[in-house]
């Protein structure tokens, strides 16, 4: 692998880190309005959690182009992990206008999988950054 590849992949990496960060962040407000749903009578909070979701689905679709920047750069790599929390009709159906605290439960577990799973993903990030950072 020459250093222009090297630069390249480091490049996409280091942006991937920035989405990831991102994404944290509207994880952690989905999350808060998740823990508001399931604690209110309200379908506000499921209203509020599905926009926040919406805005992860999209964010998580910037993040996946920077990964296979990354990968395909970097061919021995495998980075290939669940960020997407469901999002269809009928979740939001269920969600926003049949509210009830079987549906929020099954969402907020959703969410903190994909909490765990950006942690995962952070942590292999970094790794192949030290690793990159090595051989530049």
């Amino acid at each position: 692998m020459d250093k222009i590849e090297l630069q390249e992949a480091h490049e996409a990496v280091t942006r991937a880190l920035d989405e990831v960060a991102v994404i944290k962040k509207q994880v952690d407000k989905a999350k808060g309005w998740s823990w508001f749903d399931i604690m209110s009578d309200s379908i506000l909070g499921s209203y509020f959690k599905r926009e926040r979701i919406k805005g992860i689905n999209n964010s998580v679709v910037s993040l996946q182009k920077h990964l296979s920047k990354a990968v395909a750069e970097l061919k021995d790599i495998d980075l290939d992990v669940d960020l997407h929390i469901s999002d269809n009709r009928n979740d939001q159906l269920l969600d926003v206008w049949f509210d009830n605290i079987f549906t929020d439960a099954r969402v907020h577990k959703e969410i903190n999988m994909l909490q765990d799973n950006l942690k995962r993903l952070e942590s292999q990030l970094h790794d192949i950054l030290g690793v990159l950072n090595k051989y530049l």
